[in-house]
């Protein structure tokens, strides 16, 4: 049985207002005509250089973020922010990057929750050859208490870390 979804639509075009009225199996078609309409493109498989890149990498991208989940990095955490700080600066720097810590200053904004002592950045530079600028930025901390780590280790299931 098809359906029907009525909705009221104020004064319009009536091509238009008679869009809500379809039946499903029209906004089926509809949806995927619009899909097809996007072309060949959206669908293809990945780049085949590109696809041989990320294959090569996936080991070291799970050796990184099983250290990464390794250090416990509460926002109140030094000794943990500033073991997490260290090993993305040398991961960074290991890629190539100009990388420098960076202390909070002392007049650095404060939330009501921001601990006594803020955590360093990690700043890293990577000139290319290109002509466009890239900006990533990111947190370290984690909002987990001390010792919560333990109880969920880093694993992968299937194809999910």
């Amino acid at each position: 049985m098809a359906h029907s979804y009525p909705l009221e639509i104020p004064k319009m075009n009536p091509l238009i207002r008679q869009l809500p009225t379809l039946r499903a199996s029209t906004w089926k078609t509809l949806f995927f005509a619009v899909l097809l309409s996007w072309g060949a493109s959206v669908w293809a498989a990945p780049e085949a250089s590109v696809w041989a890149q990320v294959q090569t990498q996936k080991q070291p991208l799970l050796a990184t973020l099983r250290d990464l989940v390794g250090i416990e990095s509460g926002s109140g955490d030094r000794e943990g922010l500033d073991a997490i700080s260290q090993l993305i600066h040398d991961r960074l720097r290991a890629l190539g990057g100009q990388v420098e810590f960076i202390e909070a200053a002392a007049n650095a904004y404060r939330m009501q929750d921001t601990p006594g002592q803020i955590g360093r950045m990690v700043k890293a530079t990577f000139n290319g050859t290109g002509t466009k600028k890239i900006l990533l930025i990111a947190h370290m901390d984690t909002v987990y208490l001390k010792g919560m780590g333990a109880k969920q280790p880093f694993r992968i299931d299937g194809n999910k870390a």
